[in-house]
């Protein structure tokens, strides 16, 4: 897939959040080249629907994750809004190109959402603060972007170390200490605004607890007896700034105004904004791409 199908494919999904359709596109193309060796296992894999992005499958334009919030009330109490069950039966026009051996979250909401994908073969609910449910050397690549938000993340590592085979793969996407300055809490509330209170809404505290430095990172990880395969920076300054208040603070408005429209009308808006949005989006990854400025993140390809 190139740039502005992968932008697509993820707006007509997440159309409330164009900032966190900018970080997944971006994802996804620092990924694209990765195997994914089976067995594998997507740790943190919450409804699924990234994974599934980055498979290569495509859903019709009358679902996105939004359609399975019947309540909105969870967000201005600080939770996550999609961790609500919901009977919901998404189209696919594209399954994906692969299969993935395992699904692994704390969530049962989000397993049973990514359960309607039909692309995990198993889904295992699970708190990744405790031993892995998984048998010794069984699994060839593991992928997770959950590390940063672990309260025991050496515990973490190791068990990953543990359950991976000989040779087998960690792939992780983890922030440095760049990511922490330019969230809205350092950047405001530090400063006693306390108006960005209502911005942040538990952000930084939720995200922000494991931000490190490339040699930070692979030292955690060496411990155990991973060693660093490959090695890139992403996401810049600018968007962290952008995504850490983007449209979050109005989402929920936007979504139970369009979850109250008939679906013939909703569909009809929902197409018209993709496709108002699609060229500003792909705009604007291009320019991430080319930029010189700091980058907040990394991806660690890690080897057993």
């Amino acid at each position: 897939m190139n740039s502005k199908e992968i932008t697509n494919n993820f707006l007509n999904l997440y159309w409330a959040r164009p900032e966190v359709v900018v970080w997944r596109v971006l994802d996804v193309l620092q990924m694209q080249e990765i195997d994914f060796k089976k067995p594998a296992l997507d740790l943190g894999c919450g409804d699924g629907t990234f994974m599934f992005t980055l498979l290569g499958g495509k859903t019709d334009s009358n679902f996105d994750v939004y359609k399975t919030i019947s309540n909105t009330n969870k967000f201005w109490k600080n939770n996550d809004i999609h961790n609500q069950k919901s009977d919901y039966k998404p189209k696919i026009l594209r399954k994906t190109n692969r299969t993935v051996n395992y699904g692994l979250d704390l969530k049962f909401n989000l397993l049973d959402k990514a359960k309607k994908l039909n692309f995990y073969k198993k889904l295992i609910q699970h708190d990744l603060n405790k031993p892995i449910p998984m048998e010794s050397s069984s699994l060839n690549s593991i992928f997770s972007n959950v590390f940063y938000w672990i309260d025991n993340l050496e515990f973490l590592i190791k068990e990953c170390h543990r359950i991976l085979k000989p040779g087998g793969k960690l792939i992780v996407c983890v922030p440095n200490n760049l990511f922490k300055k330019n969230l809205i809490f350092n950047q405001y509330l530090m400063k006693k605004q306390e108006w960005a209170k209502e911005l942040d809404r538990g952000i930084y505290a939720n995200i922000s607890k494991h931000c490190y430095s490339f040699s930070k990172w692979k030292s955690l990880f060496s411990k155990v007896g991973f060693k660093v395969e490959n090695h890139s920076n992403y996401l810049s300054e600018d968007l962290i700034k952008f995504w850490s208040i983007g449209f979050r603070p109005y989402s929920p408005y936007f979504i139970e105004m369009a979850n109250s429209l008939d679906s013939k009308t909703r569909k009809k808006i929902k197409e018209k904004l993709v496709k108002e949005i699609v060229p500003i989006i792909d705009s604007y990854v291009n320019y991430e791409l080319s930029s010189n400025k700091k980058k907040c993140f990394h991806l660690l390809v890690l080897k057993k």
